[in-house]
């Protein structure tokens, strides 16, 4: 009976450690960081529903501090057969630019521990963008700007793969890279010089369609609501009206436009488009 009673208190004992180990307990939406682009020394944070902020009376002007939980993901990354938490945060010191990092942290003694950090960056310039684990390997996903663009719009997204080892995050492999905004070719069916389609476009986000045409014709675009904006990206003379444009070609080859939802949900977008 005493050796029973024994082993139920080690059960016991062990189940209560690995509750108190459970990374998923910690609510990292309310929960303190240290984050490096606070300034010239780290400073802890304490975030309340996911966000930080601060304002700071200056000699002559107001010192603006923000933070804000952008990501949490899960995974077993040291191989202890527990997950991890890999947390993306992003800070704003009162400008334009919003600098992005990401925290490693790993269940110990019942908490959580800060067990490795990764640099982002200002947005478009190398700005996190989402993680993930799977297999004892960390993806991170960033932008990247390519040849051209500015800080606000990002054209390119890398992934970037890591491991855990020795609290460090060593890469593994090489960087994959790939359009963001992936272009549609459209065609008319044959004999037609228009056509109308109807998309759906999540919010905020963007859709771009090419298609073929020759020097001298020109390119008609509409839309049936102002949630929306349209804009031809290759260079034409364009001509602006409500929900539409129409564009006079230079050249033979492909043009392509975008459709852009500027509303806070997802919408259906009806397009037509006309080349004579």
């Amino acid at each position: 009976m005493k050796t029973l009673a024994c082993t139920l208190v080690m059960l016991c004992a062990v189940t209560i450690s690995y509750g108190q180990a459970d990374i998923h307990k910690t609510d990292f939406k309310n929960f303190t960081y240290t984050p490096f682009c606070v300034g010239d020394k780290p400073q802890r944070v304490t975030v309340k529903d996911g966000e930080f902020s601060k304002e700071t009376q200056m000699d002559g002007y107001v010192d603006r501090f923000s933070f804000y939980v952008m990501d949490v993901a899960y995974g077993d990354l040291n191989g202890d057969g527990k997950d991890d938490a890999v947390v993306i945060g992003s800070c704003n010191t009162g400008g334009t630019g919003n600098f992005s990092e990401g925290f490693v942290y790993t269940a110990k003694t019942g908490k959580p521990v800060l067990a490795a950090r990764f640099a982002g960056g200002d947005r478009a310039y190398g700005g996190l963008r989402s993680t993930s684990v799977a297999d004892g390997i960390l993806s991170v996903d960033s932008n990247d700007v390519g040849e051209a663009g500015g800080a606000c719009c990002p054209e390119y997204a890398i992934t970037t793969k890591y491991k855990l080892n020795a609290g460090k995050l060593v890469a593994v492999g090489k960087p994959v890279r790939r359009e963001l905004y992936r272009k549609e070719r459209l065609t008319f069916t044959r004999g037609a010089s228009s056509k109308t389609f109807t998309v759906r476009i999540d919010a905020q986000d963007l859709k771009r369609y090419t298609l073929g045409a020759r020097a001298g014709q020109t390119m008609s675009v509409s839309i049936n609501t102002d949630k929306a904006s349209l804009r031809l990206l290759d260079d034409a003379t364009v001509t602006e009206s409500q929900n539409a444009f129409t564009a006079k070609l230079p050249k033979n080859g492909d043009y392509t436009f975008e459709v852009q939802n500027l509303a806070e949900a997802a919408i259906d977008v009806t397009v037509t488009v006309k080349i004579k």
